[in-house]
């Protein structure tokens, strides 16, 4: 029998920010990130198609496009986890209103990162093992 991997969507713009989580992410044992993209709308298209456990996103998108995915995943893909990575606390305070499971702030620690991550999984990681 084939184990699933937990599976990421990465929608965060390219640059230090990305390749910094990305880095964070490979201590995570056996995930799979989907995709990275800067682009709202190409996300909401993969969160309809695929099975994405957790979505990671940066605040501050155009278009308020972090609020308009979190929102899109409350209502759409009540099972995606939303995880968004703001630069204020108005930004933090915002994507806890439309719903985000966590927030960090941008230089947070590389280890409560992982450990919020994996806990954001242990469901679906129970569920499947």
């Amino acid at each position: 029998m084939t184990e699933k991997k937990p599976r990421i969507l990465i929608v965060v713009r390219p640059g230090p920010l990305r390749e910094g989580v990305e880095a964070l992410l490979t201590s995570v044992p056996q995930i799979e990130i989907v995709d990275k993209l800067e682009c709202t709308s190409r996300a909401v298209q993969i969160a309809k198609e695929q099975t994405i456990n957790i979505l990671l996103l940066e605040a501050g998108l155009p278009m308020n496009g972090a609020s308009r995915l979190v929102a899109f995943c409350r209502r759409e893909r009540p099972g995606v986890r939303c995880l968004v990575l703001a630069d204020t606390m108005d930004q933090a305070r915002e994507a806890r209103a439309f719903g985000a499971d966590a927030v960090f702030l941008k230089g947070f620690p590389a280890d409560r990162f992982v450990m919020t991550v994996e806990r954001l999984l242990s469901d679906y990681v129970k569920g499947c093992c």
